[in-house]
């Protein structure tokens, strides 16, 4: 009899289990206003904290009303890394002195300054410069970026190394590293007079 009972209640829960799952995932009035958010999926034993816990991550991901974004490159445009990094660059007289490395921005984001890999051969060698953004013409139509100025190849070479600001902290924190190693050696052992 007792068994019979046992088996009676297991069968009723799982033929109740399915129902109550159903009951869960109905539509929130909103949702079936025409929200564009669809309601969290419950599962079966799951806590409805997890599910409201999805719905926020859902809120969260979806980016705010006021955020623009630019949806089409135009013509005029150019994107740094495809078509300006790593671009020849020449001179005047149409001799290759080097190749734009990177891009200097200031705090107002403008474009101030191309650093140009000069020197070198396959990355052994080179060393950077950096000349400010009106002394060049940037590629068009898979043409090589143009420095305005008479400079040679050789005059770029010897140009002013052009110094990035993680390089400055680098070196402040060697110099610092230094210098505690100074202040921390151990003085070497006195020695007593010989009487």
């Amino acid at each position: 009899m007792r068994t019979q009972i046992l088996m009676a209640t297991v069968a009723a829960v799982a033929l109740a289990a399915p129902v109550a799952a159903q009951d869960q995932t109905k539509p929130r009035p909103e949702a079936a206003a025409g929200a564009e958010t669809a309601p969290p999926v419950v599962t079966e034993g799951q806590p409805a904290e997890e599910a409201a816990g999805q719905e926020m991550a859902a809120e969260e991901a979806t980016p705010p009303a006021d955020m623009q974004f630019i949806e089409v490159q135009e013509d005029a445009q150019f994107l740094a890394y495809d078509e300006v990094i790593g671009q020849d660059v020449v001179n005047v007289m149409d001799e290759e002195v080097g190749e734009i490395a990177d891009l200097v921005m200031d705090p107002d984001q403008k474009l101030v300054g191309v650093v140009l890999s000069v020197g070198g051969f396959l990355g052994v060698g080179e060393k950077w410069v950096a000349v400010p953004v009106d002394q060049i013409q940037f590629p068009a139509n898979d043409q090589p970026a143009r420095l305005l100025a008479a400079v040679t190849p050789e005059q770029l070479e010897n140009a002013p190394d052009f110094t990035t600001k993680e390089a400055i902290e680098a070196r402040r924190a060697a110099e610092e590293a230094q210098r505690q190693a100074l202040q921390q050696q151990v003085p070497p052992p006195a020695t007593t007079p010989v009487q």
